[in-house]
């Protein structure tokens, strides 16, 4: 599998034209992941080796993801899955957002679902089409035009009963907000597990680093990694409560964060540890 590191589409182009937009695409190895506010976009996962479990929160049934299969995950649902096994977790993703539902009527709606397909050649093409039409250079309606004949290839291979896509079609999702710190603001609640340097963050957004810290300041008070540490301590905070089967050194992993640097910036912040805050 070739390995096509992230690319987004903060900037949507003006107009209502077209049905659906890409936010993000790419390959890579799948980590363990928990967001307990959803993703912002509709998630089309494919697996190409290795497998993982995945569960929305609030389930206590885990469903096992292998090799050949796809995870869709809509967009706003709390969710959260981890690698198994000693073979790395290999996935192509695409997440797009909707603004006329046509894609609710083909089953991605409100409900996720995994299914098992016949081939993965011809949707690893089309992933690599789509990222080649992402990023700086960004083609939405040549996206648009992939995504669809991505969403019809998964249509022609399904294998057996399509269980929870045919429930009722979810209200079409709402659009991104068109303010660069908006987009920026959304991309990092979406990827609080990686470790975003401010020039990695500039580049997605399609600003320098200087423009992105002006607007963000004007808007919001503070920097983009000022903001990016807040809600960082916000989601520990709330994953040391709520997940209590997980490790300080896991819930860092999942925030982006070395466990050290989070317990010393805990502290400082709520004036102790995530261990102790735990215990109390």
């Amino acid at each position: 599998m070739p390995r096509l590191p992230l690319r987004t589409n903060l900037h949507l182009p003006p107009g209502d034209d077209i049905p659906f937009h890409v936010y993000t695409v790419g390959t890579e190895q799948q980590a363990a992941i928990t967001r307990l506010k959803g993703f912002s976009a509709n998630q089309l996962f494919l697996t190409f080796s290795g497998g993982g479990l995945f569960r929305p929160l609030g389930r206590d049934k885990w469903d096992i993801v292998e090799a050949n299969t796809l995870l869709y995950i809509p967009a706003g649902v709390p969710h959260e899955y981890v690698p198994q096994g000693t073979e790395p977790w290999l996935v192509g993703y695409v997440t797009f957002v909707e603004t006329h539902g046509m894609l609710e009527g083909w089953g991605f709606g409100r409900e996720p679902y995994r299914l098992r397909l016949e081939s993965m050649e011809k949707l690893l093409e089309l992933i690599a089409d789509v990222w080649s039409a992402s990023g700086p250079q960004y083609d939405a309606w040549r996206c648009a035009e992939l995504l669809f004949t991505f969403c019809a290839e998964l249509k022609k291979q399904r294998i057996g009963e399509r269980g929870a896509e045919n429930e009722e079609a979810a209200a079409k999702t709402a659009r991104y907000r068109d303010s660069a710190t908006g987009s920026a603001v959304r991309f990092l609640h979406d990827h609080l597990h990686r470790k975003l340097t401010m020039t990695e963050l500039a580049s997605y957004a399609g600003y320098s680093a200087k423009q992105l810290n002006r607007l963000f300041r004007r808007e919001l008070g503070l920097t983009p990694m000022q903001y990016l540490q807040r809600i960082r301590l916000k989601t520990a905070s709330l994953l040391l409560v709520e997940q209590p089967n997980l490790t300080v050194r896991q819930i860092a992993a999942h925030i982006g964060m070395e466990p050290d640097y989070l317990a010393r910036l805990y502290r400082r912040v709520y004036g102790k540890t995530p261990a102790e805050a735990r215990r109390r």
